[in-house]
């Protein structure tokens, strides 16, 4: 799964319009304060799940262009209330249109408005205005694979609460661990709702390799880590019904297990990386991370860009940062500046700068940081 091209208006609580932009594996998206980064990954993750999770429609504007094994589509989407002056009329479908491009043929799947519906050439009868066609016909073969590709997006959130809640104890829920004992599938992982350390037992125990790769990279961030292991709530004193697995660290010179509740906030951020990376589906993903490096020390944050840079290989990043070693190593083709106007956002797509500011890492930072499109971010 891989977005190509991608445009919004509205599409959140905030009437923004995002310009079109296209995206590569890695994208590394930089602006000045308040140019629309973070409202960006929303809208995307929001319209996924406006399918997926079936959620209220923003009012909005969507036109994304994505390709999913091998086979490029465009989804064409406009939202709005019944009655404009109805402040609690809900938002429905105004305007729906898929294309398919396969073999240099390009063919429409859905043609749909308020009045008609119709797919693959067929008129069909009406059908919910609340949902959109990729939640409705998501059996139908043609449509699945699109459906299937918005659930490939996912966004990771670094705030206080999230992490905490990611990082707190959880029951291992047998029905889970059956089933993907069965399926021997990471697919079925990276769609669980489990907490991470749920997430590491299964891979220990179905993933070994991938497990073992987790742990040592983590270790290698944080050399003062001597050992870590996958312990029961009860090595703790706690006493929980069921398999409460618990992640768990030696430092060198302490001989004490500290569960992961306890790391720090980086250690926890790099592990969480870590652990997604390896779980990501073979078909690749669309990884959302915000502002990863906020109050992180040097070891983590000096480990990120190698780590995207491999795992980009099967999965699309979509990145944002302020921090001078990041962007100084994220090649500035990669690169997508925002510039927002009023209530407008434009683009600079980093080929354009690419010759302008040259290969060196030391510069490219001072050279964005200088370049009139970034410094004057919002007019």
């Amino acid at each position: 799964m891989k977005i190509l091209s991608y445009e919004a208006s509205g599409a959140s609580e905030n009437e923004i319009h995002f310009s079109k932009m296209k995206f590569g594996k890695l994208n590394l998206i930089v602006g000045n304060s308040g140019t629309g980064k973070t409202r960006l990954l929303n809208t995307i993750f929001n319209v996924a799940r406006f399918v997926v999770q079936k959620d209220k429609f923003y009012i909005g504007f969507w036109d994304i262009t994505l390709e999913h094994n091998s086979v490029k589509y465009r989804w064409n989407l406009e939202t709005g209330k019944r009655d404009i002056d109805d402040d609690e009329s809900e938002a429905r479908v105004i305007r729906e249109s898929i294309l398919i491009y396969d073999g240099g043929k390009e063919t429409t799947l859905v043609n749909r408005s308020l009045e008609s519906f119709e797919f693959n050439g067929n008129e069909l009868p009406k059908l919910s205005h609340k949902e959109s066609c990729i939640a409705l016909l998501q059996d139908e073969e043609l449509i699945k694979p699109i459906y299937d590709a918005l659930s490939l997006i996912m966004r990771r959130n670094f705030s206080g609460a999230d992490l905490e809640q990611e990082t707190s104890f959880q029951s291992l829920p047998q029905s889970v661990l059956k089933k993907i004992k069965k399926t021997k599938c990471l697919k079925d992982l990276f769609h669980s709702n489990l907490n991470l350390s749920c997430k590491l037992y299964i891979l220990s125990e179905i993933f070994k390799e991938s497990y073992d790769k987790v742990c040592a990279e983590f270790i290698a961030t944080f050399p003062f880590v001597s050992e870590t292991k996958l312990l029961e709530a009860d090595s703790f004193g706690l006493h929980y019904p069921g398999i409460v697995p618990i992640f768990a660290l030696k430092e060198k010179f302490n001989n004490k297990w500290i569960p992961l509740n306890e790391f720090s906030s980086g250690m926890k951020k790099v592990l969480l990386i870590l652990s997604d990376i390896h779980i990501l589906p073979e078909e690749g993903c669309v990884y959302l991370i915000d502002e990863y490096e906020n109050s992180l020390g040097v070891n983590a944050i000096n480990f990120f860009p190698s780590v995207l840079f491999e795992a980009a290989s099967k999965s699309q990043f979509l990145i944002t940062s302020h921090h001078p070693y990041i962007i100084g190593n994220v090649p500035v083709k990669d690169w997508i500046i925002l510039h927002r106007k009023g209530n407008t956002v434009h683009v600079k797509q980093g080929d354009e700068l690419e010759v302008k500011f040259g290969k060196s890492k030391q510069k490219a930072f001072i050279q964005l940081i200088n370049e009139p499109f970034y410094v004057e971010g919002v007019e």
